[in-house]
Parts: structure tokens; sequence; C-alpha cells
């Protein structure tokens, strides 16, 4: 995979023209440089690109001037919340001799005999992990087979799947995080809580139950007044 891209001048609110063009105001940064270089990218192939690549994949950075391309990975992309525009990319030029820290997917595959016999709910709290490794090891994703789980609470911690060779956990992700569980049935939990509420209706209030000790209280004394009249 192969993004060009060329060098920018034009810098602070004047960018806002470019993005009027289809043009990506761009910069990256990494080891080899002593900063960041700022750069333009044709929004639809940058679009195509990260499409394949995601913050995972290596990509060759082709640069207006640059006898070579280099090896890069996306870092960031800043997006308007409204329109979901793209307001900026941030690149990481790679070095392939030392290690990275990437966001890896996560992908489930397998059939959860808990699922399949409506004992559970699978639940799959996160979709990413981060990995670190060299570069030339970095995986595309992290497979995660659910077969496993047969039972409710049955769970897979990222501690207990093996990493691709030469990979480790990164900073920003738990060594022990919960990548998946089987949850009881939702039906049973609000089955659950309608009884609760039930209960509760047909307990009486602290306010009632006094006052339906002083009426029971009251009645003898009133007959005994009635008794007296007549």
């Amino acid at each position: 995979m192969t993004l060009k891209a060329l060098k920018r001048e034009i810098l602070g609110k004047q960018v806002k023209h470019l993005r009027a063009k289809d043009v990506i105001p761009a910069s990256i940064y990494g080891a080899q440089k002593n900063s960041s270089i700022n750069l333009t990218l044709d929004k639809k192939e940058f679009r195509e690109i990260f499409k394949q690549s995601g913050y995972s994949k290596l990509f060759d950075l082709e640069i207006e001037g640059e006898s070579k391309p280099i090896k890069a990975i996306f870092k960031e992309i800043q997006t308007e919340a409204v329109r979901n525009d793209i307001l900026h990319v941030s690149m990481f030029q790679i070095q392939m001799d030392k290690k990275i820290t990437a966001e890896i997917p996560v992908k489930f595959f397998g059939l959860s005999m808990a699922v399949k016999n409506n004992l559970g709910l699978l639940v799959t709290p996160l979709s990413k992990v981060h990995l670190s490794c060299l570069p030339a090891d970095l995986p595309g994703e992290i497979e995660i087979d659910i077969s496993v789980l047969n039972n409710v609470g049955d769970t897979i911690t990222l501690n207990k799947i093996k990493l691709p060779e030469g990979a480790e956990v990164g900073h920003g992700t738990p060594k022990d995080a919960v990548l998946a569980y089987i949850s009881a049935p939702q039906k049973i939990e609000e089955e659950a809580v309608v009884a609760t509420t039930d209960a509760a209706s047909a307990a009486p209030t602290a306010a009632e139950g006094d006052a339906a000790k002083t009426d029971a209280a009251a009645k003898p004394e009133a007959k005994k007044a009635e008794a007296k009249k007549k």
C-alpha cells in the first residue's frame, strides 16, 4: 500500500481552504525526524488506504521531494463532530528494528454452546487491544475462539490467549483485560427486576405500617367509648 503526500506550507486557520478542495491536512513524525513534517493528502486516496490498513498495518508514504518512500502507520484521525469530516491526519514513521505499540482489532470466531442453547448472551467488551512488537511482526488482527464459552460466567481474558510470536501486551490495555464472557439472559434479569419491584410494592412502607398500628390501637378505645355512651 502506497500513499502519496505533498509538503504543506499552509498552517493554522488557512487549512480550511484545503479541505474545501478535498485535500486533507496531515503530518508525520517519528524517531528519525527532529520535528514533524506538514503534509497534504488526497481525501479519496487516503480513505482507500485507511480502509485497508486501519491503525495497525504499515504502508509506504511517498513524500514529494523525498528520494524513497518511508514506512508509516496512522496514529490519529481528527474528525468534525457533526458532519464527520476529516480535519487532520497524524502518521508515525516506523523504524523496522525498533518495537512499536499499536491498536490491533479483535476478531471473534466459533460457536458458543451457551449462546446456541440460549443459556446466556455473548458480551465482547473490547474490539481492539494494544500490542507491542517489531513492525514486521505486527498482526493485522487477533482471532479469538469463543467455542470455549459453554456456561454463564465463562470468560476469555487477554492473558489466557496465545499472542503472535514476538508480540506482548502494550501500554493502554490491561494484561488481564476481559475480551469476551457469557452473561445471564436479559429476560431472566428483567424478570428479577419485576419480581423485586412487585415485592417492594406489596410490602407496606414505614409510614403505612405506623398508620396501621395506630389504627389498630385506636379501635379498642373507640369501642370502649361507644359502650360508655350506651
